[in-house]
């Protein structure tokens, strides 16, 4: 018990989070994720609520949904929430106090809120204060044995307790002030300006704390006193519970059923759920399986990693991942998306270049997050992403005498990350491609560009090959990288040296548009690899039954007529070209376009293609003729001297042109014979491949 003269310097009222996740007379609400859904295992675990990400030294990442009063989830969310205790490194010549991770909030809270078109952030009104800042919320405790949430009342009054803000009321008590350090206090205000006393508790006692001083655990034990209270305690959960004998008994089981979600107040922000960490995301599309990631991230205890990649093996959304995964493609398409990834990251990060400056906590892999697309659509699963940076940056951890120097470590950081996303496997870890990357690259920064050929083509450095790429590059199925790609994988891993470079030897020079143009043209030679058009030979079966030349012909014309003709009744040799939308052609068009094989009628049965599988664009491509030519019974058979003038087109013959009626004045129309017209034409069809746009046709011309 502390006898203190100053009177307490009362905070806001500060919102509490009960009103959002309590279960009676919500009809929607925010429900926590715990690690399981037995009451039994939730009371064994000390935190049982679902941690995502702990990383950053400020804030934990949890999840949450947003259900409705029947418990069904409208919306899973991301909280990020202030931790209790700050874990950076004190530092004189550099402080960080309680006020410069408050001032960090707020910023967060500024961009975020800014930035909010996009939905990615949910904003609470209780949490608004009346300038528009951003409000903590009360301190918040649950109770395991009967799953309730409640504000910790102060074991003497049964008043809410309060952090504690007043630097003379602590420094007087022997504590450290709030304002110039790290430690925070919790206390009653309604106990000191009543009785001029009050106890302070925190969430863990050190080895330099006064022995007045308490922690969570007394705390919580104190809360026998006020079971034979009657006032105050209408939001206390433990004054109207069955199990208060056995939890306030000589075996105080209450402190270990009684947790704090937060023993502070706390600042939160409330996120789109995202679907998994990058960390993550890149092993799967280097073709990781998530059942293995789940049986590594279990070793490590990363629960909720391991909870995102349960989700996308239970919903089944690897079932169709990728575009080339079963061909030789592979390569270019795994590039692609990672190529893909850095990009995003790039942009993220070049946006905000004036926050990420040394010395600063802000920047990390762990922070980068993917949302991918649940429902089906017309691309795979990871060619649809989105790329999310959720932190709280720390910028405001910046001194006045902090030089505003050009923004290298960011640079740098994207280098790292760049030789982490190309090479990093289940082979070669970290350690393995940093200490790489730094015997080759760092240790000569002065140059821009590296010759990454030589460390390519190295038998004895297995390190750089493109195969690296892959989660498994021993795997013979998709490891497959063909000599012509490696030029790309140079130009990949040299942009990688770029940015590594750029941070190193603060290059007055770099430009970020420039990098990012570069890394745009990169991506686009590889689409271009990856969806260009192929040769595709058609093989023409062995047997197709004909009968007359003429009834081949005829019919393939019928075929077309029905196609092109729907609706039309007259005969085929009665409709005019302009009738069916076609223009007429020139005659002496007409005299060029045709060409049809006098092969024998076995060779014809090897190679002749039955009309029902002529495609579409072969019969767009083909020539209409009229009926009046298929009247004639006979051909005119090549010569011999046309046939060794054209041995590129053996065995081919000419059909003239059905005559149209003009006047009789044929002066200016010039006859072309068939000899002189194959001597003609045999070296063009070579240059511009006409015959693989004309249909042949074979008829038998054994008989006649």
């Amino acid at each position: 018990m502390i006898m203190n003269e100053p009177k307490s310097e009362k905070k806001m009222n500060m919102p509490s989070l009960v009103s959002y996740i309590a279960n009676k007379g919500n009809k929607f609400r925010l429900k926590l994720s715990m690690v399981s859904k037995d009451p039994l295992v939730i009371e064994k675990f000390l935190f049982p609520f679902m941690i995502v990400s702990e990383s950053n030294p400020l804030a934990n990442l949890m999840e949450a949904q947003i259900v409705s009063d029947a418990d069904s989830e409208i919306k899973k969310v991301f909280l990020l929430i202030q931790k209790e205790e700050c874990l950076l490194t004190s530092d004189e010549l550099r402080p960080i106090t309680n006020k410069d991770i408050e001032q960090c909030w707020q910023k967060a809270f500024r961009f975020y809120s800014d930035k909010n078109q996009d939905g990615s952030i949910a904003i609470l009104s209780d949490q608004i204060g009346a300038d528009k800042s951003l409000l903590p919320f009360q301190s918040l405790f649950y109770c395991k044995a009967e799953q309730i949430f409640f504000n910790p009342p102060c074991p003497i009054c049964g008043l809410p307790l309060q952090q504690c803000y007043n630097d003379d009321l602590l420094i007087g008590s022997g504590l450290q002030p709030y304002s110039t350090s790290l430690r925070r206090y919790l206390f009653c205000p309604n106990c000191l300006d009543a009785i001029e006393q009050t106890d302070f508790y925190v969430y863990k006692l050190q080895v330099a704390d006064p022995p007045i001083l308490k922690d969570q655990s007394d705390l919580i034990n104190g809360y026998g006193r006020l079971l034979a209270k009657e006032t105050h305690l209408d939001a206390f959960p433990c004054s109207t519970c069955p199990k208060q004998l056995e939890c306030y008994s000589s075996d105080k089981l209450a402190a270990s059923r009684i947790i704090p979600f937060s023993f502070y107040p706390f600042f939160m922000l409330v996120f789109e759920a995202q679907s998994i960490k990058a960390i993550d995301f890149l092993s799967l599309i280097s073709g990781a399986s998530p059942k293995e990631l789940c049986h590594r991230l279990i070793e490590k205890k990363e629960d909720g990693r391991v909870n995102c990649l349960r989700f996308i093996i239970e919903n089944d959304l690897m079932n169709s991942p990728f575009l080339f995964d079963e061909t030789e493609k592979f390569f270019l398409e795994v590039l692609y998306l990672k190529l893909s990834f850095l990009g995003e990251l790039a942009q993220t990060i070049f946006s905000r270049l004036d926050i990420y400056r040394p010395p600063d906590i802000g920047l990390s892999l762990d922070q980068v997050w993917i949302k991918l697309t649940e429902r089906a659509g017309l691309l795979p699963l990871f060619w649809n992403f989105k790329l999310s940076l959720i932190d709280i940056g720390a910028d405001a951890f910046k001194t006045s005498l902090h030089p505003q120097i050009p923004p290298f470590y960011a640079l740098h950081f994207l280098g790292t990350v760049w030789f982490y996303c190309l090479l990093v496997n289940r082979k070669q870890s970290l350690t393995d491609v940093y200490a790489a990357v730094e015997s080759q690259i760092v240790k000569d920064a002065s140059k821009k560009e590296l010759n990454f050929k030589v460390f390519i083509e190295d038998a004895s450095n297995q390190l750089f090959k493109p195969e690296n790429i892959f989660w498994d590059p021993d795997c013979r199925k998709h490891n497959t990288v063909e000599n012509s790609w490696e030029s790309i994988w140079e130009k990949a891993l040299n942009m990688g040296c770029k940015l590594l470079n750029a941070g190193l030897s603060a290059d007055s020079e770099w430009v970020e548009k420039k990098f990012l143009i570069e890394l745009e043209g990169l991506r686009e030679e590889i689409k271009s690899k990856l969806f260009q058009q192929l040769t595709v030979t058609v093989q023409v079966p062995a047997q197709a039954p004909v009968e007359t030349e003429n009834k081949a012909i005829h019919d393939i014309l019928v075929k077309i007529m029905d196609k092109w003709g729907i609706g039309f009744t007259a005969k085929p040799n009665d409709i005019k070209p302009s009738e069916m939308g076609i223009e007429e052609p020139d005659e002496t068009e007409l005299e060029k376009t045709v060409v049809i094989s006098t092969q024998s009628s076995k060779d014809l049965e090897k190679k002749v293609v039955p009309q029902q599988e002529q495609d579409d664009e072969e019969i767009r491509e083909t020539v209409i003729l009229s009926s009046d030519d298929f009247d004639k019974q006979t051909l005119t058979p090549i010569t011999s001297e046309a046939q060794e003038a054209s041995e590129d087109i053996p065995e081919t013959v000419m059909i003239s042109p059905p005559k149209v009626s003009e006047p009789s004045d044929s002066s200016n129309k010039k006859e072309v014979s068939s000899d002189h017209f194959l001597k003609k034409k045999s070296n063009e069809f070579e240059e511009d491949d006409f015959l693989a746009e004309t249909v042949i046709l074979h008829p038998d011309v054994d008989k006649e």
